[in-house]
């Protein structure tokens, strides 16, 4: 069998889970076939996060919002643009790593001749972030 799939995003504090801020919102969105759907979320900071073997050490915090709505949870960031999404808000937090990872993995230590424009701008922003991967 394989490696489970293990992620966690980490304050500064060895093995302590990532804070919570306190900018925590609920939300009543209008939808087209629905009185209202209740939207909850929180702002999570981080300094490194952790995707199976692979740690990412940040150069700034990493800002990250959770969100809840019905059907799922989403954890997104502006700075680089990456998101995760999962019935569970552990499932969610696991493919966000996941994306960073692969992002890190197939765009950051790719060849630039080989970029896009766009896929140019992800790998600097991912760059500017990361201080240094360590890989376990």
């Amino acid at each position: 069998m394989g490696q489970p799939d293990t992620a966690t995003g980490r304050d500064t504090a060895a093995g302590t889970l990532p804070p919570v801020s306190a900018q925590a919102w609920r939300v009543s969105e209008t939808t087209p076939n629905a009185s209202a759907a209740t939207r909850a979320g929180e702002t999570l900071r981080w300094s490194e996060l952790t995707y199976r073997d692979q740690t990412f050490v940040f150069n700034r915090e990493l800002v990250v919002r959770v969100t809840q709505e019905d059907g799922g949870w989403s954890f997104e960031s502006d700075d680089p643009e990456l998101f995760g999404f999962g019935h569970t808000r552990s499932e969610a937090e696991l493919v966000f790593c996941l994306d960073l990872a692969l992002c890190w993995d197939e765009i950051a230590c790719e060849a630039d001749e080989k970029l896009s424009r766009g896929a140019m701008e992800l790998k600097r922003a991912l760059l500017a972030l990361v201080s240094r991967p360590q890989i376990k």
